[in-house]
């Protein structure tokens, strides 16, 4: 063991286990993957690589990261993982039952280092190889129904495989493909109400069918534009009040466990029971809203769902100060950039914007900078078209209030914009070292050329739609301007 080694090893243990543990607890990380990474040496160099990633990119402050590494840091940590994945290659044919865990341990290693690098296509490889190994075991099954016996593969590292690849439906590469809501049946889909949940991980495993059911719904229709829902509209509005009633069951289920056991829960369980409540508020107004299109009109009417998710996310994190950098479980980012992106209420989105801000970090494949970085291009497009078609009678007039109370106008809103793409594009510049980043308009877009998957990210598929639609406008009042 080298010097680097044993300290990335030391910084895993008394830092990144505690980060990765910072919303839920587990057994994974602590009682799996260190336990195993003491004996198998694969693990062990692929601990050490994400460890010396984590470190890297706290010491930066969480930036996000697009292209190929060029410190000391990284380099170390690809020699790690080269020597994590040979390891695993000569032992491939090994009949030792243990194998199977190290080797979906390793996946996971490498597919959060490689989320941490900005890598994620290879992250989308590693994810893949691994639920296809779950795939044959059939190990998902025991998620919906767990078992007495022995199992091949632990559950928390199941689970964790399970999150990752419904998260992954909204980055365009076929996922999720264990749609674990398949193995329910009719009488567990619909929650039987007379079955209470008794803690918080009968919470967590009843959720996540229905996470997958609602990710599977939202991700290839949200913020499509009237037109292309328009043919589908009958077949996509079964399958919302289809998903809408599953859920629906599974959110009275939970309010009644959160009315009746929240005061019984210790501290880490009330975090992760809030949470949860965050999760079914921000999905809730996602279901609902997926089939509107950009009618203004009707998104209207859900701006206090939208104002419940900030005030909800507020809550949170008052009530709970630790802000851990990683955690592969979902958190506050997707509720929160789809308030950015979709609420009409100019002082919501804001407020979810400067939460996004003030707490940079990354929730499995969701980047907080990434969401955070489209969202305020989206507002920045949004607010110079109204300025330009006359929606906005000026730039200096106060339509937001910020969470400290101040008045803001959209000039300011512009420049305090600006100012957030600018450090970003200065950091990864400096990367880069590529000039052709610092002159000229910027877009979060243009720090990911090089992802081959990212035209099926919902999150870019919205923004795209939403420029046309801008672009449609500006071309609608600069006719009727030439008319007049």
């Amino acid at each position: 063991m080298t010097s680097d080694e044993r300290r990335c090893l030391s910084y895993f243990q008394n830092h990144t286990i505690p980060t990765l543990l910072g919303l839920f607890d587990s057994t994974l990380w602590e009682k799996l993957v260190f336990q195993i990474s003491q004996s198998e040496p694969a693990v062990y160099h692929a601990v050490v690589a994400l460890s010396a990633i984590h470190y890297d990119s706290e010491a930066k402050g969480m930036p996000l990261l697009m292209g190929q590494p060029r410190n000391t840091w990284h380099q170390f940590a690809l020699e790690q993982l080269s020597r994590a994945f040979n390891l695993l290659t000569k032992r491939r044919t090994s009949q030792d039952p243990r194998f199977c865990n190290v080797t979906l341990v390793c996946c996971l290693l490498f597919v959060l280092s490689d989320l941490l690098c900005g890598h994620y296509d290879s992250a989308f490889s590693h994810l893949q190889s691994g639920i296809r190994i779950l795939q044959d075991l059939q190990a998902h099954r025991q998620l919906i129904a767990p078992t007495p016996r022995e199992e091949l593969v632990e559950q928390s590292l199941v689970a964790a495989f399970a999150h990752l690849d419904t998260m992954s439906t909204h980055f365009g590469v076929g996922g999720p493909l264990l749609c674990i809501e398949n193995e329910l049946s009719d009488r567990h889909i619909d929650c039987d109400p007379l079955m209470q949940f008794q803690s918080l991980q009968d919470v967590l495993r009843a959720f996540e069918p229905y996470f997958s059911m609602a990710f599977q719904f939202i991700s290839p229709c949200m913020y499509r534009p009237p037109d292309h829902i328009g043919p589908d509209y009958e077949a996509l509005h079964r399958q919302q009040l289809e998903t809408w009633s599953h859920f629906s069951h599974f959110i009275r289920q939970f309010k009644q466990f959160y009315s009746n056991m929240y005061n019984r829960l210790s501290r880490a369980e009330q975090r992760g029971a809030d949470l949860v409540d965050i999760w079914i508020t921000g999905l809730s107004v996602a279901i609902k809203t997926c089939l509107v299109g950009g009618d203004i009109a009707v998104l209207d009417c859900y701006t206090p769902d939208y104002r419940m998710v900030v005030i909800l996310t507020e809550a949170f994190l008052q009530k709970y100060p630790e802000r851990p950098s990683i955690s592969i479980q979902c958190g506050i980012i997707p509720p929160l950039f789809h308030t950015a992106f979709a609420c009409r209420d100019y002082t919501v989105r804001w407020q979810a914007m400067e939460l996004l801000w003030n707490w940079p970090h990354r929730e499995g494949t969701f980047d907080s900078n990434w969401c955070v970085s489209l969202a305020s291009q989206t507002l920045k497009l949004e607010l110079q078209t109204c300025l330009a078609t006359g929606q906005l009678p000026d730039d200096t007039t106060p339509i937001v209030t910020n969470r400290a109370g101040q008045r803001l106008s959209a000039k300011e809103l512009v420049a305090i914009m600006t100012h957030h793409q600018q450090q970003m594009r200065g950091f990864n510049t400096n990367r880069a070292g590529d000039a052709s980043m610092v002159d000229g308009e910027w877009s979060p877009l243009d720090l990911l050329g090089s992802v081959k998957c990212m035209s099926g990210w919902s999150c870019v598929r919205a923004f795209n739609a939403f420029a046309a639609q801008m672009e449609i406008y500006s071309t609608i009042a600069a006719c009727s301007a030439g008319c007049e």
